[in-house]
């Protein structure tokens, strides 16, 4: 969640030749070779500004039938075409959504818009994995402030080795009341946090993990009711959460919602004191 490393660029001019040819070799649209050395260009210009807005990007230098002849080659990256494979590799970089950590990246989102920004329609560095809850509510999000843009996966490279993502939990009525929120930490820069929470709220993530929880606790149920009813001792079942913890943040960082779910509810005396027998319910807390 968050972050993924940059993807390989090497091909990227191919990348377009092939998208703007058919399967026999004949051009759909024929580029010169100083369109392709401005595409360079921009992406290299791309590159400079981690793909932040700026009118550069839209490629004043290109005419618009071959703006609009890379944005309509993004066609090919669709499954069953020419560009399939393309879209698997860059598919396959993220092992759930950067954005939620909940379903599978099934969807490459184009982070400044395909409809604004048609030069850049088939350049990876533009191209995110997402599921497609989070690329739908994004959709053609391009803020000009912190505050109203999302994260680049690829270029915004948030701090792993310190919690900022949290976990509050509570039981109230045998119902467990849970919310996450983003801590501003002194070493969480104060743009990528504004980013994170305007992506949260946008992605409506804190409902959405309510969805997941039940299903992710079912496991660790299984082994909490007997450790507990032999035991009695609460220190047994913060162990068995924190040995869970620990695991999730070697696979998905301390800061995924399951790090930070686990931690909370190990921390949680009357959750490990034997409350979680009797939750009837999970619930958003206010």
């Amino acid at each position: 969640m968050w972050s993924l490393n940059l993807p390989d660029n090497e091909n990227k001019l191919g990348i377009i030749r092939k998208a703007l040819t058919y399967q026999d070799g004949t051009s759909k649209y024929a580029l010169s070779e100083v369109e392709y050395e401005a595409i360079e260009s921009i992406y290299d210009r791309y590159e400079e500004l981690n793909g932040r807005v700026h009118e550069d990007l839209l490629a004043p230098n290109l005419s618009e039938d071959t703006k609009s002849a890379i944005h309509d080659g993004y066609g090919e990256v669709q499954e069953g075409r020419r560009l399939e494979n393309y879209r698997s590799e860059l598919l396959l970089s993220a092992e759930r959504c950067p954005c939620c950590s909940i379903g599978p990246a099934d969807e490459l989102d184009h982070h400044l818009p395909r409809s604004i920004y048609k030069s850049l329609a088939l350049y990876s560095s533009n191209l995110v994995p997402m599921c497609h809850k989070c690329n739908n509510k994004k959709r053609t999000a391009a803020g000009t402030e912190p505050s109203n843009s999302f994260l680049h996966i690829y270029y915004d490279k948030v701090p792993s080795e310190y919690r900022f993502f949290f976990a509050n939990v509570q039981i109230v009525d045998n119902k467990l009341r849970i919310s996450f929120e983003l801590e501003n930490i002194e070493q969480l820069d104060d743009n990528l946090y504004e980013m994170m929470k305007f992506q949260s709220t946008r992605v409506n993530l804190n409902r959405r993990l309510l969805k997941e929880i039940n299903i992710f606790m079912t496991s660790f149920y299984v082994l909490m009711e007997p450790l507990y009813s032999k035991t009695s001792d609460p220190e047994k079942i913060k162990t068995l959460l924190l040995d869970g913890e620990r695991q999730y943040n070697q696979k998905m960082g301390m800061n995924d919602w399951r790090s930070s779910l686990l931690y909370a509810l190990a921390n949680n005396f009357d959750y490990c004191n034997g409350g979680f027998k009797d939750i009837v319910g999970i619930e958003e807390a206010n």
